[in-house]
């Protein structure tokens, strides 16, 4: 049967959360140790990342730089042989006692001569005369060449020559550029002019041959169009290298510069970026030298992969060991703080075991210190406690039985309704607090008779309605005399109420239903089971199972139901049994 009444429980505060004190030192550790170490490991790698970068630049920039050096080199070569050339036939042509015929053949001699894996045409075009020359068997007449070869004919006056922009032809091996170079014959050109076409290609593969497969060479005249290309990847052939930023850059200068940059190409659906560099020639043209960006700064990529990886596992090593040594140090602290609550749990054999000869191990060894003392304390605070429970209990039992010995056709009454009053409470499944109040308040429920004259109490009689009148009085006298003790307030209900009936019809006050404390309506089970259960003057007893037969006749008029099928259940779970056993301990 469930409780009506469950025992009052204080609040309890909420726990507040506390964060570890361990956290606490590894974020001190780690702001002392781990973020200057974190800063350090930034700032060196960002130097690094431009250092790195600056050298890739200049790198870039040098592979520029020396193939614009390099073509030069080779124009100034094919120009000096064609000046040896130019010499020969200058030679021929101021021989005395030559005939004509055997000076042509002389020239064409020297211009034989002059051809070359490079150099494709030789032509001698004297101040009068016809011009002669000498050609690759495979190189064709091509008009383009041609007046590129008048124009040299026109500027090919003094001492320096000319070299001509680079003329992309068709021919029967591919489309190639050439370049036509002039240089005067005899002083200031006075016997003529000898022109040479000369393929490029051949000096461009001696430049880009070698160079490694990853950049993308090519070669602009002084007008931004492209002659001579190395594309391994196919990025020329995929956009229009006009919208390329560096090539911009190439024709703002307009003059000898040398540029590294940076720009970002749309190819397709794709966005890449590139670093390119670019140096001009004694002609004006330009050579490029151009790398994707993450191809160009790999090593950088890679550095910075690197450090990360070695400053983080020195980060982590860092936090692994800040970690042990904070957790080193607030063992003892955690060992105190389970110490406390272990206390306030009220564990006092529980012991602070900290074995630091510090600051820590001296306050744990306080703790123990006081925790022994407290212990004792507490022993001797129970001990006295016991020994005033077993006084306090030694009196009320004593009142009981001088109560019962006034009437000696009830003697031993208060021991059976206590017994009674108790099983009933437990098997309610009462709290402890409320089952003690009422293991007392049973015994001193009949306090009040003290105040009833012995021939009421002893008549053996039934009582008239005068004298029935006087002992209607018993509840509030017993109520009276307890009301000065502090200690019994509680017990109080229990004793002034256990002759309420359930509808009302009781005394002192004609209580009604649930307005009579529960501990009242126990008792007055108790009292009237008892009643109907012994021997009295008027009545002889009843067997146990016809008085509660009778008292749940009772039920809903005298007696609370639910009290009274406690009892019965009690009853048949044979707590209760006949003849009533000795009176119960209650602590």
């Amino acid at each position: 049967m469930t409780s009506e009444t469950s025992e009052t429980k204080p609040e309890e505060t909420p726990r507040k959360f506390r964060g570890k004190i361990v956290y606490s030192f590894l974020l001190v550790l780690v702001t002392v140790g781990l973020l200057p170490l974190g800063a350090v490991a930034y700032k060196l790698i960002d130097i690094s990342r431009e250092s790195l970068v600056t050298s890739q630049q200049e790198v870039q920039l040098q592979i520029a730089t020396s193939m614009a050096r390099q073509l030069d080199a080779s124009v100034r070569a094919v120009q000096a042989e064609m000046a040896r050339v130019a010499e020969g036939i200058d030679v021929v042509s101021r021989t005395t006692g030559l005939s004509a015929e055997a000076r042509r053949a002389a020239t064409r001699q020297q211009l034989d001569g002059g051809l070359g894996s490079r150099i494709l045409l030789v032509r001698f075009s004297p101040r009068s005369g016809r011009s002669l020359e000498a050609r690759q068997e495979r190189f064709p007449v091509l008009p383009e060449v041609e007046e590129k070869i008048r124009d040299g004919l026109r500027l090919a006056g003094g001492e320096g020559g000319n070299v001509s922009e680079p003329v992309p032809v068709d021919t029967p091996e591919g489309q190639r550029a050439l370049l036509v170079v002039t240089v005067p014959v005899g002083p200031r050109g006075g016997e003529g002019a000898l022109t040479g076409v000369v393929d490029f290609s051949v000096l461009w593969e001696a430049l880009a041959g070698g160079r490694r497969a990853a950049y993308t060479l090519y070669a602009l005249d002084a007008r931004g169009r492209m002659f001579a290309a190395q594309d391994d990847q196919g990025i020329l052939q995929r956009s229009n290298y006009e919208a390329f930023g560096v090539v911009q850059t190439f024709r703002s200068a307009q003059g000898h510069s040398a540029v590294t940059t940076e720009f970002t190409l749309e190819t397709g659906e794709s966005i890449e970026e590139y670093l390119a560099s670019f140096d001009t020639t004694e002609q004006g043209w330009g050579i490029f030298v151009q790398l994707r960006k993450a191809q160009a700064y790999a090593a950088v990529n890679q550095m910075i992969r690197t450090t990360l990886f070695w400053a983080g596992l020195a980060m982590m090593l860092a936090l692994v060991l800040a970690y042990v040594l904070a957790a080193t140090v607030t063992r003892p602290i955690k060992a105190l703080a389970a110490g406390t609550h272990a206390f306030a749990r009220g564990d006092l054999e529980h012991k602070v075991a900290v074995g630091s000869r510090n600051e820590l191990g001296e306050l744990a060894e306080t703790f123990n210190s006081m925790a022994r003392q407290l212990q004792d304390y507490i022993q001797r605070l129970k001990n006295a406690a016991r020994l005033n429970n077993e006084l306090f209990m030694g009196t009320i039992k004593a009142l009981a039985e001088a109560i019962d010995e006034k009437d000696p056709y009830t003697r031993g009454h208060s021991d059976r309704v206590n017994r009674y009053a108790v099983l009933l409470a437990r098997q309610m499944g009462l709290s402890s607090k409320l089952i003690r109040e009422i293991y007392i308040s049973s015994l001193f429920h009949d306090i009040g008779k003290i105040g009833i004259e012995d021939k009421i109490l002893q008549k053996p009689a039934a009582l008239t309605d005068q004298e029935f009148a006087i002992m209607k009085h018993h509840p509030e006298k017993g109520a009276q005399m307890l009301s000065p003790i502090k200690a019994m307030r509680d017990i109080i209900p229990g004793i002034r109420f256990h002759h309420e009936r359930w509808d009302g019809s009781g005394y002192p006050l004609a209580l009604k239903g649930e307005a009579i404390p529960l501990a009242a309506r126990i008792v007055a089970v108790a009292d009237a089971f008892d009643a109907m259960t012994t021997n009295r003057p008027y009545q002889k007893a009843m067997t146990f199972e016809r008085a509660i037969a009778r008292l749940r006749e009772l039920s809903g008029r005298a007696y609370d139901r639910k009290v009274v099928e406690g009892l019965a259940d009690a009853f048949r779970a044979g707590a209760l049994q006949e003849p009533p056993a000795t009176v119960v301990e209650v602590e």
